[in-house]
């Protein structure tokens, strides 16, 4: 072999070498990715064991074995917020069911999930759920045998409402069954509170969403079977979710990756505090207000109807 010969042979090897220790850069890296999941895991089933007593970061690193700053970068990396929140989200999660499945009084509730004040756990139920504990315990009663598909109607005709002509737009994919689809606008990523704007799908396709000014925004979007009843519209357990990156608003428009894909929830996905009922009763009330301001343009800015309009009897606030 002459040195050309050599000195190709080597390179050729070199190719060889660089490509098994990229392979090998590549299976250790998802490697180390899977063991960060099982860590953060780890550290969420903690938390639920643990709703009536606080937790501060320092305490969810250690039980993930990883420094407090690390821990809590994979964390909201993996989640989209930090880990003090998304234990906050579980223990209010843990409120509304037993607000629907208990005959516990709501201080007994306030007491089961941690918080030692009746005033601050009903003023941060309302403020992240949409309305307050009694009468959140009360529209769910009114539901609890009630399915989705009975309320079709009223549904198709809120999915109906037009797009505003400042909008952000997208397309949301779904493989699994029908059903129908909520979109919902947030200010943080994780469906807590009143939406900033909403929208229904009765298919997978493209869905618009109004301008809701400038800022940072998250979409969350899932799919409730129309055989949803009570329970399932409250807890969107089994339900297939998902959510956008953020989408930067501007005054002369948006950027940001709003096509969604609906997947089955996962562990690390945090708990969607609003409630069902909160969305189509905003829908309902968007779908009145501008049919009342088509009637009469000069209506005034507060003429919404309130949570009345659903057809389930109004919710006390």
């Amino acid at each position: 072999m002459d040195s050309a010969d050599k000195s190709s042979g080597c390179y050729q090897t070199s190719i060889v070498d660089g490509g098994a220790a990229s392979v090998d850069f590549s299976n250790a890296a998802r490697r180390n990715e899977v063991q960060h999941v099982q860590r953060l895991e780890r550290v969420i089933a903690a938390m639920k064991r643990r709703l009536d007593r606080p937790m501060t970061n320092s305490n969810l690193a250690d039980i993930a074995c990883l420094s407090p700053c690390h821990f809590n970068r994979l964390f909201r990396n993996a989640t989209g917020i930090p880990p003090i929140q998304f234990h906050y989200a579980l223990r209010l999660d843990r409120a509304k069911r037993l607000l629907v499945t208990s005959d516990l009084s709501i201080t007994e509730i306030c007491f089961e999930v941690g918080y030692n004040s009746l005033g601050t756990f009903t003023s941060r139920f309302n403020q992240l759920v949409g309305m307050s504990p009694s009468a959140f315990r009360s529209l769910t009663r009114r539901l609890a045998s009630t399915r989705l598909i009975e309320l079709g109607l009223y549904v198709l005709d809120a999915a109906a409402v037009p797009a505003l002509s400042r909008s952000i737009c997208g397309t949301i994919c779904s493989a699994g069954p029908d059903g129908l689809i909520f979109t919902a606008l947030f200010p943080r990523a994780i469906p807590e509170g009143a939406p900033a704007a909403c929208a229904l799908l009765s298919a997978p396709g493209p869905y618009q969403l109004s301008n809701p000014g400038n800022g940072l925004w998250y979409i969350f979007a899932a799919v409730v079977p129309w055989a949803a009843a009570g329970m399932q519209l409250i807890t969107l357990d089994g339900v297939r979710r998902g959510r956008s990156g953020p989408i930067r608003v501007v005054e002369n428009g948006w950027t940001g990756s709003s096509d969604i894909e609906l997947t089955h929830a996962r562990m690390l996905d945090p708990p969607v505090l609003t409630a069902i009922p909160v969305l189509l009763s905003r829908a309902f009330a968007n779908r009145s207000l501008q049919s009342s301001l088509r009637r009469s343009p000069k209506a005034p800015c507060d003429a919404s109807p309130r949570i009345a309009a659903l057809p389930l009897g109004p919710a006390d606030r």
